[in-house]
C-alpha cells in the first residue's frame, strides 16, 4: 500500500511541475510584438495579418502535440517543405507548401492554408500566392528560417487579406 502511495505521489508531482513548468515558459514571450528574426530553431512564427499582429510559439509540454512543426520531404524528384502552424487559444492555424526550397533564394508559396480570421470566406486553401525567402536550410542540425509575405483574395468574398512581414525559426523534421 504504501509504494502504491509513493508511487501515486511521484506522478502528481511530475504532472504538476510539467504543467507549471509550462505556464512558466510563457512568461518570457512578448505577444505584442513580432518573434525575433533567428536561425536557432526556436520555434516561433509570426506575421501581420491587415496590418495586426499575429505570432504563435511552441508549447513546451510533453503531453501536448507541437503548435509548430516543419518538414521535409521527397516526392518523386522533388524537394517538399511543409511549415504548419496553430494557436489552440484563438483557434487559428496557418501552413506553407514549398516545392523545392533553397536558401538566400526567393521563391513561390504552391499552397497556404489560411485559417487567422473570423471572416469564413477568407479561411481555406490558397494555392500559388505569395513568396517566401528562407534564410537557413540546414538539414544537420534540422533548422528552417525565414521570411513570408502574401496577398489573397477571399473566397466569396470581395475582401483582401494582406500577410506582411512574416517570419519563422522553426525545428525540421526530416522524413526521407
Amino acid at each position: 500500500m504504501k509504494k502504491k502511495t509513493i508511487r501515486y505521489s511521484l506522478i502528481m508531482l511530475i504532472f504538476l511541475i510539467s504543467a507549471f513548468s509550462c505556464d512558466s515558459c510563457e512568461d518570457d514571450i512578448d505577444w505584442n510584438k513580432l518573434p525575433a528574426e533567428t536561425h536557432e530553431g526556436n520555434n516561433n512564427i509570426g506575421c501581420y495579418v491587415n496590418g495586426n499582429l499575429w505570432a504563435a510559439y511552441n508549447n513546451k509540454s510533453p503531453f501536448m502535440s507541437p503548435d509548430i512543426w516543419a518538414a521535409l520531404t521527397k516526392d518523386d524528384n522533388n524537394m517538399i517543405l511543409l511549415i504548419g502552424t496553430e494557436r489552440r487559444d484563438t483557434e487559428t492555424s496557418l501552413s506553407f507548401v514549398v516545392m523545392n526550397p533553397r536558401e538566400n533564394e526567393k521563391l513561390s508559396i504552391q499552397e497556404v492554408g489560411f485559417n487567422l480570421l473570423k471572416d469564413e470566406a477568407c479561411n481555406g486553401y490558397y494555392q500559388n500566392i505569395g513568396s517566401i525567402f528562407i534564410t537557413k536550410l540546414d538539414t544537420i542540425k534540422n533548422i528552417v528560417s525565414g521570411r513570408f509575405s502574401f496577398t489573397l483574395k477571399c473566397k466569396d468574398s470581395t475582401s483582401v487579406v494582406n500577410v506582411t512581414d512574416g517570419r519563422f525559426d522553426i525545428s525540421l523534421f526530416k522524413e526521407y
